[in-house]
């Protein structure tokens, strides 16, 4: 639930598209956190931890993914702002996603898909998963059940939070106007996922 490249993705789609495709991407995330716990818990999380080269190539896509979405996030912050004539206001993101024929391709898919990627591309989250969680398993519980719930209520957690998240970006958002507040945010969102691309290329 800290600050990540989790929170920074999710900031980045609620402010470049409707909530919709946000809340798509938290599902992502999630669905990768517990494809990560299974595959650990199946034995995957010792096997990387034993063979360095596959864990180094892991963690190499990840970083580069993170990368790519720094370079996304930084060029829309350096893009000039649209000149905004005189005339009524233009429809809100939502309002647009709304009002696309319903032949259109959905951005949700393609959320889904990041946040997918997101998390799934970091390998330490299936192993800080199984480290983490079985401390907890309470005696007496078969370990593999106990780690099984926790996991679930862990990654409901996770959930609620990214919903929660999405919710308060979109709420600021729609009270900051200023270009140059939206262009600051993303040039945050920018530092977070390469300053996380960097760290997790690196090891640390």
């Amino acid at each position: 639930m800290a600050p990540g490249p989790d929170l920074a993705l999710m900031t980045r789609l609620v402010l470049d598209g409707p909530q919709r495709a946000a809340a798509a991407a938290a599902f992502g995330m999630i669905a990768a956190g517990a494809a990560q716990a299974l595959l650990g818990a199946l034995g995957l999380a010792a096997f990387l931890a034993a063979r360095p080269e596959l864990f180094t190539a892991f963690r190499w896509t990840g970083a580069a993914a993170l990368l790519v979405w720094a370079c996304l996030a930084l060029r829309t912050a350096l893009r000039p702002a649209p000149h905004r004539g005189p005339g009524p206001m233009p429809a809100t993101r939502d309002d647009a996603a709304r009002a696309e024929p319903s032949g259109s391709r959905s951005p949700m898919g393609r959320a889904f898909s990041q946040g997918l990627l997101c998390t799934g591309s970091n390998p330490k989250v299936g192993m800080f998963l199984m480290a983490f969680l079985p401390q907890f398993v309470p005696p007496g519980v078969d370990p593999a059940t106990g780690v099984v719930v926790l996991a679930a209520c862990y990654l409901s957690m996770g959930l609620i939070w990214l919903l929660i998240w999405m919710r308060l970006v979109h709420r600021l958002a729609r009270r900051m106007h200023s270009a140059r507040v939206v262009r600051l945010t993303h040039a945050l969102t920018a530092a977070v996922f390469g300053t996380f691309a960097v760290r997790l290329a690196l090891g640390g």
